[in-house]
């Protein structure tokens, strides 16, 4: 039998902090237009248990990680590897992780004693609500639905590039029938709220969110952030701001009601976790000259995209160009460490099976891993149990164009050793 329980912990951090995502921010944050996040799912199935917690942040680190399991191991009989958290990946909540093990680059400048005392007890926050939800277990059914989305997420880069459209529904019904969980896998940057706001929101997320329990009082809306790394909403979206937000969480969420009422559920869903690490190196970068050379070329297809008047999102996808190439000549200055240490984890859910990333996958990398599964039953998640930046594919590497490449700081080698780890997580239950 299934035991499952769901619940939602509010991490909306005190107004005033820092945000993250977005450098053209001057200041901290000045009020909240949706209240964050973490959602969390326990399942267990009479034999092992596991706890899903999705959070409306930029990212986790591995410290965050490590102390939240620390802390439900120690405390419950949910084990260490079965605890995965996810970040949606918000560009409009707080600097609440700072990647602190990727060197000089990643720690915080200046903490306030309010951002320190924030990072405190945000874990504890998590690892509690997850303690919590283990003591409220009872009977479930489950059922996972996969269908397609369009109109959404598109390639950020170049929309005639690949993009994964696929929306993985995993719904978690009370005996009688109410759903107490829904689990939504689905990729695309939550960045239609640009660096104008400076209210804490989980972007569309928030709003599919809000949509979702809506309809069904009681339940919690979880959203597991996918290989996101080259996928935004910049040239599907119909401006910035709330309205487009609410607008574009909403088609999320009705597409997801409509997916939901396909699901077919049963009590039958034995669990299974692992963890195998994952070491990246860090890449080489280009000399002075030709970072300086590049930098000089982007401003000037600036200015002639200006001159053209072309449209916003072509624009757009320049300036970020600029940006990326103008960190890139920072990154190679202050750069302190060789390599970087971290995790990929296997979860798998009856016959599904999640894998998580933790970096900014490219959508591609995804696609890949998934196709090491014949049954097409496995789903890949970003921003997972730690964070290294963007990871591009190697072919990205190479032609070199956009911004995720110029802040990449991993080597292009890094997709295969992803692709390699995940072939071990895979092989060897």
């Amino acid at each position: 039998m299934l035991l499952g329980s769901s619940q939602k912990i509010t991490i909306t951090p005190p107004i005033g902090l820092r945000m993250s995502g977005f450098s053209e921010r001057d200041h901290g944050s000045e009020g909240i237009l949706n209240e964050l996040y973490a959602n969390i799912l326990v399942l267990g199935d009479g034999k092992t248990k596991a706890a899903i917690v999705t959070l409306d942040l930029i990212g986790v680190d591995k410290a965050l990680t490590h102390r939240v399991r620390e802390v439900v191991s120690q405390n419950s009989d949910i084990p260490y590897h079965a605890v995965l958290l996810s970040a949606s990946h918000t560009h409009s909540g707080p600097e609440a992780c700072r990647f602190g093990d990727m060197g000089k680059i990643s720690r915080r400048i200046d903490p306030t004693p309010v951002d320190s005392a924030y990072n405190t007890v945000l874990p504890e926050l998590i690892a509690n609500g997850i303690l919590w939800a283990n003591r409220t277990l009872q009977p479930v059914k489950l059922g996972v639905k996969q269908s397609e989305l369009h109109g959404l997420g598109s390639n950020r880069i170049d929309d005639k590039l690949y993009m994964d459209n696929t929306v993985t529904v995993f719904r978690v019904d009370t005996v009688d029938g109410h759903p107490l969980a829904v689990l939504t896998n689905y990729t695309c940057h939550p960045t239609i709220l640009n660096f104008n706001n400076y209210l804490y929101s989980g972007d569309f997320v928030s709003f599919y969110q809000e949509a979702i329990e809506k309809v069904y009082p009681g339940c919690v809306a979880m959203y597991a952030q996918g290989c996101a790394g080259n996928v935004s909403t910049r040239h599907n979206r119909k401006g910035q701001g709330v309205d487009e937000a609410k607008r574009m969480g909403e088609l999320l969420a009705g597409h997801v009601i409509s997916t939901l009422n396909q699901v077919d559920l049963s009590d039958d869903y034995p669990l299974y976790a692992a963890i195998e690490p994952l070491h990246l190196n860090i890449r080489q970068f280009d000399s002075d000259e030709v970072i300086e050379q590049r930098i000089k070329d982007i401003e000037a297809k600036i200015e002639r995209l200006k001159a053209e008047n072309a449209p916003i999102n072509i624009q757009r996808t320049a300036t970020v160009e600029w940006q990326g190439a103008t960190r890139n000549f920072k990154l190679k200055q202050n750069i302190d460490i060789d390599h970087i240490d971290v995790e990929m984890q296997r979860l798998d859910i009856g016959p599904w099976t999640i894998i998580t990333t933790p970096a900014e996958t490219f959508g591609e990398i995804g696609r890949d891993i998934r196709a090491l599964d014949p049954t097409g039953r496995t789903i890949v998640t970003g921003y997972s149990n730690g964070y290294v930046g963007y990871i591009p594919t190697a072919q990205a590497f190479r032609e070199a164009q956009g911004y995720e490449i110029g802040v990449a700081i991993v080597e292009e080698h890094s997709e295969d050793r992803l692709i390699r780890v995940a072939k071990t997580l895979l092989h060897n239950k």
